[in-house]
């Protein structure tokens, strides 16, 4: 029974030492996790709502990061013309002024699309996963090539069990 007890910590242990690093925060850090799952084409305001709640994030000191999943998946993956559908998509004019006031910026710092606005969070620290699991099942990626239709290639695939981990060390949670 002491011997189980002992092989059940090891074990324990040793899975915490290879969980990814990226899936944990420093500490003290408070994560801030987005849920993405409506894709582009079904409603748009949820992205926009998303990607200006992930920027009001890391400008409040969040560690920020980013679950792609379920139907959103289809708005990064790569159409016949070899783009997805958001990167040329333009934030409006009237929303880019309201971020500009709201954060005290230049409009010319707001992006113009929002390609250009997943690159700004990117640059500002924010992490990306996708559901690997999904890749697989929708037909968008394969197990050898998990981002092959994905234009987002700095997304990092991810398992159920990092989902689980990611979502449970969040303390924030906000879902679109």
């Amino acid at each position: 029974m002491k011997r189980l007890l002992i092989l059940g910590m090891a074990v324990a242990i040793g899975t915490l030492l290879i969980a990814p690093v990226s899936l944990i925060a420093a500490e003290g850090e408070e994560i801030f996790l987005v849920h993405l799952k409506t894709s582009l084409k079904k409603d748009d305001a949820q992205i926009c709502v998303a990607y200006n709640l992930m920027w009001a994030a890391l400008r409040e000191g969040k560690k920020v990061k980013v679950l792609v999943d379920a139907d959103a998946i289809n708005t990064y993956k790569v159409g016949w013309r070899g783009k997805d559908h958001i990167e040329k998509y333009e934030v409006p004019d009237r929303l880019r002024f309201a971020l500009a006031g709201q954060f005290g910026v230049k409009l010319e710092s707001v992006p113009k699309t929002y390609g250009e606005f997943l690159e700004m969070l990117k640059n500002g620290g924010v992490e990306f996963y996708i559901n690997s699991g999904f890749l697989i099942v929708s037909g968008i990626g394969k197990p050898d090539n998990l981002l092959e239709k994905i234009s987002a290639k700095f997304f990092k695939p991810i398992t159920l069990k990092e989902i689980v981990k990611l979502r449970t060390e969040a303390k924030y949670y906000m879902v679109y």
